[in-house]
């Protein structure tokens, strides 16, 4: 039986002693006067110190997972299956914080580099993420933004930014003079949006 009977003055005191001395801190003062609410995010992502899903712009459909650390990482590949490559080197080049979602927090755009080896290439993706971790969406390839036109926009490094709620991709074209060996010289800016949970483009 318990000691204290439900009208007891003693549990009272009690109870309102426990409420108060959860009023001493934030998070319990927060959630008894305003039951509900959301509660607060984990500790914040470290870009140059987690672990992606990548597909290296489309090389690898199914993804794979790749761990940086210092903004870089080595993943083994499986050389016995397409592409047939032996590893994938994996670079963050640039990140930019912003509200994507329009729910007022901060959400964060990563731009990432792969190079499959043995090559002498780089494709580019970059992967939208919410404050809270949550991958909201991946921007179209730059394969898709000139057609035909090969090869394709290159991004220029640090050349993502979140203005206005919009993703902000500074690129740099190949011109009919250029080529692989010279690389682009046609400066290029794309805009993009999310409208839902589909990533669209905004302006050009």
């Amino acid at each position: 039986m318990s000691r204290w009977r439900s009208g007891s003055g003693a549990a009272v005191f009690r109870g309102r002693a426990a409420l108060a001395l959860a009023c001493l801190l934030p998070a319990g003062c927060a959630s008894a006067e305003r039951t509900g609410t959301a509660q607060p995010s984990g500790p914040a992502v470290d870009w140059l110190n987690t672990t992606y899903t990548v597909t290296c712009d489309g090389i690898v459909p199914d993804g794979f997972r790749a761990t940086v650390l210092g903004g870089a990482a080595r993943v083994p590949a499986d050389g016995s299956r397409p592409p047939y490559y032996e590893h994938y080197d994996i670079r963050v080049t640039g990140t930019a914080a912003g509200d994507v979602d329009g729910d007022g927090a901060p959400d964060v755009v990563v731009l990432l580099d792969c190079s499959p080896q043995p090559s002498n290439g780089i494709v580019q993706e970059v992967r939208i993420y919410s404050s809270t971790g949550r991958l909201l969406g991946v921007l179209p390839s730059p394969r898709t933004l000139q057609g035909n036109v090969q090869p394709p926009p290159v991004y220029d490094p640090g050349g993502v930014s979140v203005q206005d709620g919009e993703i902000v991709a500074a690129m740099t074209a190949y011109g009919p003079g250029d080529s692989h060996a010279t690389g682009p010289s046609v400066p290029l800016t794309v805009r993009w949006r999310l409208d839902g949970h589909e990533v669209v483009r905004a302006s050009s």
